[in-house]
């Protein structure tokens, strides 16, 4: 029988009922393959962090670990296949904030709950996003790229890597606090985003700093304004400092369980990724993509959760944007 395969859960659950009863085959710990869901396609952020860990993972729990890729609607579709995953630990779901955080907010029904659907594991890594021109804008500020703005009427536009996201709201904030007529153009992901950036069909872009690194340091984009200070851009101001606080939204990757796997399940698998992200190697890894290595607790990713949720939808309600 394939047990991981694209027809989902449904012969599992039916040969552990047949076999052992349902109700203690699901609550029963699973000593067999893992699956790490991932709601993205390989190659991003979350693809990336979870083929890390899936990687280091066996040698320490004993268990080989696999990289399922149900990419789609913000990562509703991954979601809502871990929600409904047996609950004994086999299927664990590779998340970036924006699923957890903000797809909840944007979609009436968007299929899963956060807090009801998945029990937090750990964090495993952060980043950025960064506020960048290109250099016919000559801006070297916020202030100068409103300046900028202010007299090419034609050219009022800043990218976002997708829509309904922390940056496209960032982008309507930013408007208001500085009264600027700006838009934002939302992409179907961040590398279009990057080349129209780059060919300068728009004048500047909201995007994570992994995506536009090699070119910020290649002088052909310069970033004036990052949510949160970084060692990777040394001289580029964080938000908050620029009195901006509130565009201050960092994403961030994590690992989530079913609702109904373990609290000693949890532990083991968060206690797995904090040696998994104490390793040199690992780390350095995480650093080559222009992320932070995120070790923490289930607790330490419930209250990152929380704090995400706050800025997001304090974000959402200034900029008074409406679930779809």
């Amino acid at each position: 029988m394939k047990f991981f395969g694209k027809s989902g859960w449904i012969g599992v659950v039916l040969m552990t009922c047949l076999s052992t009863g349902c109700g203690l085959a699901i609550a029963q710990d699973h000593k067999g393959p893992i699956t790490l869901v991932v709601g993205y396609p390989p190659g991003g952020s979350a693809d990336i962090g979870a083929r890390i860990l899936a990687e280091k993972l066996p040698a320490i729990l004993g268990q080989s670990v696999v990289v399922d890729n149900r990419s789609g609607a913000g990562g509703q579709i991954a979601a809502r296949l871990v929600k409904s995953a047996p609950s004994n630990g086999s299927v664990l779901f590779f998340t970036n904030g924006h699923t957890v955080v903000t797809v909840p907010r944007i979609f009436k029904v968007p299929g899963f709950d956060t807090m009801t659907d998945f029990k937090p594991v750990g964090t495993f890594a952060s980043f950025e996003f960064a506020l960048a021109v290109h250099p016919k804008t000559q801006a070297h500020s916020v202030q100068e790229l409103v300046a900028y703005f202010a007299r090419t009427p034609a050219d009022r536009s800043i990218a976002v890597p997708a829509p309904g996201s922390a940056p496209e709201f960032m982008v309507g904030r930013l408007a208001q606090l500085t009264k600027s007529d700006v838009q934002s153009v939302a992409y179907r992901g961040a590398a279009p985003a990057v080349q129209d950036l780059l060919g300068g069909q728009v004048a500047a872009a909201v995007l994570p700093v992994a995506d536009i690194l090699p070119y910020l340091k290649a002088g052909r984009l310069q970033a004036i304004a990052v949510t949160q200070a970084t060692a990777l851009l040394p001289h580029v101001p964080a938000f908050a400092d620029l009195g901006l606080g509130e565009l201050a939204a960092s994403d961030f990757l994590a690992v989530y369980a079913p609702v109904g796997v373990s609290d000693d399940n949890v532990a083991r698998v968060n206690a797995a990724i904090q040696k998994v992200l104490a390793m040199p190697d690992v780390s350095e890894r995480i650093h080559s993509y222009a992320m932070q290595p995120l070790p923490g607790s289930p607790d330490d990713l419930r209250n990152r959760y929380l704090a995400a949720s706050k800025t997001v939808g304090a974000l959402m309600k200034a900029v008074d944007y409406q679930p779809q």
